[in-house]
């Protein structure tokens, strides 16, 4: 059994210097929830106060107001409404007891004063490393929108992505074949032509259909343009037809524009196919080289929501079809990684 839980004073230790505070970007079904694992056993490591510290409520609460508190009611799977928020605490995560040292921030924050507030917490709350060396670590969040640059730190991003082909299957087999997720895309939320039902009515999803729905999400999400989130994400008011505007992502135009923004922001990117992703990681968030593997003994291997069975083989032809449904993606994804690309293709301005 490996001890990683270190030894701190009792309650928060403040740490008021201008710093780097990371911003975790999900996607589903591109490991995002070992990630957020494995960030909530590195946030309690080091110390990080939970969210229902009082501290933190002190030093949010004035800065977060809840615009809705109905916005705080979830639908549970019987289709009726519950509230899983904290009481007092209108800006925490619904599921934030899943990982209390890992701060996740709920869908309703979209006021840049309270992400603010929660970034220059995030890092004033972060624990010193007490560690004489060089090495540094900083906080991770999770928050569907960044600080504004008049904030007290510095924020940037960090993004997992997968390779899209891969991505969209998983997706589709996931969310729509099986029905998973609380059953998001087949009733919850939006009926969108997936699960039992449909298979036996004839209208059930194929992958293409499904990718022409859901699929270039990498771009779409990182560009920051709400017109190519309308319809395909839940801040972009999920619909069972997908995105509300298929035809306004240009390609290579947005994917050009992420790369852009990545690359002048000092983003942290990685592939989920990397084999040296926790290397780039630890590089990232300031640990020192081998902390993921030899201090919390992880070796970032999917496990959270991974799918039973081996995933099947697709036929070559649907592959192509898909690969030129994707291809804004695939030029994005093959642009950051050149050395996981399959065609050769990279965009001109790789992070390599």
């Amino acid at each position: 059994k490996v001890n990683w839980q270190r030894q701190h004073p009792a309650g928060p230790k403040k740490n008021d210097d201008r710093g780097d505070v990371y911003f975790m970007v999900q996607f589903g079904k591109a490991g995002s929830s070992t990630l957020r694992d494995m960030f909530e056993i590195r946030s309690e490591w080091y110390g990080n106060p939970d969210m229902g510290h009082p501290t933190v409520n002190r030093s949010l609460v004035g800065r977060c107001i809840n615009p809705d508190p109905k916005s705080n009611l979830r639908q549970d799977n019987d289709l009726t409404k519950k509230k899983f928020t904290k009481p007092g605490y209108p800006f925490v995560e619904f599921q934030w007891h899943m990982n209390p040292h890992f701060w996740r921030i709920e869908h309703n924050v979209n006021d840049k004063n309270c992400t603010d507030a929660i970034a220059e917490t995030a890092w004033k709350l972060w624990p010193n490393s007490e560690s004489a060396d060089r090495y540094r670590s900083k906080p991770i969040v999770q928050s569907l929108t960044l600080c504004t640059p008049q904030s007290k730190v510095k924020c940037r991003r960090l993004v997992q992505l997968r390779e899209p082909v891969s991505h969209i299957q998983s997706s589709f087999e996931y969310f729509c074949k099986n029905c998973k997720d609380n059953r998001k895309y087949c009733g919850s939320l939006v009926d969108a032509k997936c699960g039992p039902k449909h298979r036996k009515i004839g209208d059930h999803e194929t992958i293409q259909s499904w990718a022409e729905k859901f699929g270039n999400s990498f771009t779409r999400k990182l560009n920051g343009d709400e017109q190519l989130l309308a319809g395909g994400t839940i801040q972009g008011e999920l619909s069972p037809d997908g995105w509300t505007y298929p035809d306004a992502l240009e390609f290579p135009i947005h994917a050009d524009e992420v790369l852009r923004s990545l690359r002048n922001a000092g983003d942290c990117v990685v592939a989920l196919e990397d084999p040296n992703r926790l290397s780039k990681i630890e590089a990232c968030m300031g640990d020192r080289p081998g902390f993921y593997t030899e201090e919390l003994a992880l070796n970032g291997h999917n496990k959270t929501n991974k799918s039973n069975g081996a995933k099947k083989k697709l036929d070559s032809k649907v592959t192509v079809e898909l690969r030129k449904i994707l291809a804004t993606d695939i030029y994005l994804y093959e642009s950051l990684f050149p050395f996981l690309a399959t065609n050769g293709a990279v965009g001109i301005n790789s992070l390599e």
